[in-house]
């Protein structure tokens, strides 16, 4: 009676303490759920190229109901059943079943692990041989692009022309370089810069030389975060007899490409670090779906940025040229981008060129400027250029009808 008695009250504990457990365990769920609000999600999300900062909100909210579904299951699916497995001596059984299911699944992570191990690892914006205008690989910054190649693609339902020079500059036609003994305006940067989905008449640095008489290079490279735009305009600028002045743009959408390790980079000393794969790349690859990033990694990635664009200015100006600092300000701008602008520029002191671009002069498919919102840019790089201080200003104001000035580039959200 006395063993009887002792295993069954052993039995009634098991239930209790596996009842709190998971009752607990599903709360935590809740909790976290709740906790993910658009605050949490601003300190650990940053506003990426092809989505706007509204439908990441919505992929938070289905990761949030999803993590609220499973504390849900094992509150009112798993705990049930579990605790009348102990009430009816089947504790071992049921904990049998459940280890068997933990180990099938970390099995299965585990293999894709060790399956993503035998393949090349690339970064994110790598794309080597896949799309024109050509990538190729870059041991000092990644990639650029293929020299003196041509191509047409198909954009918008529109041919799109491509040529490089031997350089890999964009140009009119193949083979076709700047004449490096000229005054020179240099345009540094990525895809926004180098005039993608546009012809060449289109861009940006042929509308600007149009309205200034001066000429322009075009060295920009799709896809290149900010310190390699940096490390390739150190490189290039050396060519330029005469820099007038330099471009480099900026916008908070690009500050996930400058967290990249799995790519050459600099840190906020401008030291250079070669590229190396994630530690688990299971974890990086969901990492990149789902865009989630460290509050602390964030800090980092917005000093390293700051530091880098202060020695774009300082490799600029040590030549004798002016340097603008372009940021297209996307509109309607989301208080995180406003955000990461303020840590970035305005907290390290660094003078803009803001220019607001509406919908209307963006692509609906890529999201890059049309002909509208690249010459409106470079009707406003050919103003400052005009002007004897050479100095473009913080929080400029919104030309654009309709819509709010920036009057606070200085807000915290």
């Amino acid at each position: 009676m006395t063993t009887s008695t002792g295993g069954l009250r052993g039995t009634k504990v098991t239930a209790a303490l596996v009842n709190f457990g998971l009752v607990a365990a599903g709360l935590a769920c809740l909790f976290v759920a709740l906790a993910m609000d658009a605050n949490w999600s601003e300190r650990h999300f940053l506003p990426v190229w092809t989505w706007t900062w509204e439908t990441q909100l919505r992929i938070v909210l289905i990761l949030r109901l999803l993590i609220a579904t499973v504390g849900l299951a094992l509150v009112f699916l798993l705990r049930p059943w579990l605790v009348q497995a102990c009430l009816a001596g089947r504790a071992l059984a049921a904990l049998r079943s459940i280890t068997v299911f933990a180990l099938a699944g970390l099995a299965a992570l585990l293999a894709t692990e060790l399956i993503l191990r035998t393949q090349t690892w690339r970064a994110a914006q790598e794309q080597f041989g896949l799309v024109d205008p050509l990538r190729i690989p870059d041991g000092e910054f990644g990639w650029s692009f293929a020299a003196n190649r041509a191509a047409t693609v198909t954009l918008d339902g529109r041919p799109v022309h491509y040529a490089t020079g031997p350089f890999g500059f964009r140009a009119a036609r193949v083979g076709l370089a700047p004449d490096f003994a000229r005054p020179t305006i240099v345009f540094a940067g990525e895809s926004i810069v180098f005039g993608y989905g546009l012809d060449w008449p289109d861009t940006i640095p042929v509308l600007v030389q149009a309205k200034t008489g001066i000429q322009t290079a075009n060295i920009a490279v799709n896809a290149q975060a900010t310190d390699q735009i940096f490390m390739r305009l150190r490189r290039e600028l050396r060519r330029f007899e005469h820099p007038v002045a330099v471009v480099i743009p900026f916008m908070p959408r690009l500050l996930d490409r400058n967290l990249d390790g799995d790519k050459p980079h600099l840190d906020a000393a401008l030291r250079w670090h070669v590229a190396g794969p994630p530690p688990i790349r299971l974890v990086e690859l969901t990492r990149r779906l789902l865009r989630y990033r460290d509050p602390d990694d964030i800090a980092r990635g917005e000093a390293t940025t700051s530091a880098v664009l202060k020695g774009a200015i300082a490799a600029a100006e040590a030549r004798g040229a002016r340097a603008i600092v372009l940021v297209p300000q996307y509109l309607p701008e989301a208080p995180v981008e406003r955000s990461i602008r303020h840590e970035v520029l305005d907290r390290a002191g660094i003078p803009y060129l803001l220019v607001p671009i509406p919908r209307q002069w963006r692509s609906p498919t890529h999201y890059h400027p049309t002909r509208e919102g690249a010459l409106r840019i470079a009707e406003r790089i050919s103003e400052e250029l005009s002007k004897p201080s050479g100095k473009a200003q913080p929080g400029a104001s919104c030309i654009v009808d309709g819509c709010r000035p920036d009057t606070v580039p200085g807000e915290r959200h």
